[in-house]
């Protein structure tokens, strides 16, 4: 059935005020109305009930993650969490996003397989740093260049508008890579990767509902269902961890999730974000792995190690060396992640978007500084003995 596009989109929007990305898709608000939540319960249901059954083949395998020096945990867990996730949320997503199209979601889709195989040969047999780094970086160019997922626009940030295609493709792929290895770097207590994640990705739901991006919106609610029911097994006491083939693909998923958002805020109408101060909001979003992240790097090198070298110098580690539980480390992070989602929202309306970033990142430094200073207070009055610390031996 052919159409003009243009008057297609204008009636349809004035009828439903909802449509998504290919012209002439009408989308029924009560068809809408089911598939939403059914997509989110099917999600749910699908990944609660596969987790036992993952949990039981793992311990028959002798597949678990081993305890060492530098891990909270001091038992064997099973590592294929993220084998739950997947099917969950790509079954689900698949079967009811069956309706929507959006241009270059093959590509993403491709990107998705590679990352969860890479992920689930490093879960059963580790492999070195830099292959995985190189099938992150091959996944990254196939939806950058495939599927034309671009920040092409730095939108006056820094005094930068327009980008060479090369350069977009340069800063997109950076920024996947590091929204995807925040993700697996803050996996190191029990809950907060999916904890963190489901916060992330409720508050994109929120905006993508409110833009009208169904094929968007159906992915965070699949994700976000897949999520909640693993956190039945990994919240506090963990029966399961997701390892990389979790990490990596919630990671990658909301990399996309957070390029798509500042894309769609630039077209958007009636406008909610400029481009430029969707980007500082989804920084603040991602606070907690892409702020910790950089701050551990930077250390790592100023100290002339090499920035992968892995250690117990993350904020979560420190949490919980001073004192606290997984489960109240875990909290705690969650309400800091909720406090800078809250201080965007303010900061949106009084200050520029390069003063607005700049004082976010003032705002993160104190904060991530604080439990370090009750570590070394506790260390000056010997109170902090390293050796009970969770994980250590």
């Amino acid at each position: 059935m052919q159409h003009d596009g243009s008057s297609c989109l204008s009636r349809f929007s004035n009828l439903f005020g909802i449509f998504v990305t290919n012209p002439c898709i009408l989308i029924d608000l009560n068809q809408l109305a089911v598939i939403l939540p059914l997509s989110f319960l099917m999600a749910f249901v699908i990944t609660y009930l596969s987790v036992p059954s993952i949990i039981q083949l793992a311990k028959l395998k002798k597949l678990y993650d081993e305890p060492n020096h530098r891990k909270e945990h001091v038992s064997r867990i099973p590592t294929l969490g993220g084998l739950a996730l997947f099917v969950g949320f790509f079954f689900s997503f698949v079967f009811w996003s069956g309706d929507y199209r959006m241009l270059g979601f093959n590509s993403i889709l491709a990107s998705l397989i590679i990352l969860f195989i890479v992920g689930i040969k490093d879960d059963l047999y580790p492999m070195p740093a830099r292959k995985k780094l190189l099938a992150q970086v091959l996944a990254a160019l196939i939806v950058v260049i495939q599927g034309d997922l671009r920040i092409t626009n730095l939108y006056g940030l820094l005094s930068i508008h327009d980008l060479p295609y090369w350069v977009t493709v340069v800063i997109t792929t950076v920024a996947i890579l590091a929204i995807m290895n925040g993700f697996n770097l803050i996996d190191g207590i029990n809950g907060l990767a999916a904890g963190i994640a489901v916060i992330v990705l409720g508050t994109y739901a929120y905006w993508f509902y409110q833009m009208n991006d169904v094929v968007f919106l159906i992915l965070c609610l699949t994700l976000i269902g897949s999520l909640l029911a693993f956190l039945r097994y990994n919240f506090s006491t963990a029966s399961i961890f997701m390892g990389d083939s979790g990490s990596l693909v919630i990671g990658y998923l909301i990399s996309i999730i957070t390029i798509r958002f500042i894309q769609e805020s630039r077209v958007h109408e009636p406008n909610i974000f400029f481009s430029i101060a969707a980007a500082v909001y989804a920084f603040n979003l991602l606070i907690i792995p892409l702020f910790d992240t950089l701050r551990v790097f930077t250390v790592r090198l100023l100290k002339g190690r090499s920035p992968f070298t892995a250690d117990r110098n993350h904020i979560h580690h420190t949490l919980v060396d001073i004192g606290l539980n997984h489960r109240n480390a875990a909290m705690l992070l969650y309400a800091v992640n909720l406090f800078f989602i809250g201080l965007a929202s303010m900061l949106e309306s009084v200050f520029r978007p390069r003063e607005y970033m700049l004082f976010t990142l003032l705002v993160a430094l104190l904060l991530s500084q604080i439990p370090f200073f009750i570590k070394k207070r506790q260390k000056a009055r010997n109170m902090y003995n390293k050796s009970s610390a969770p994980g250590s031996v």
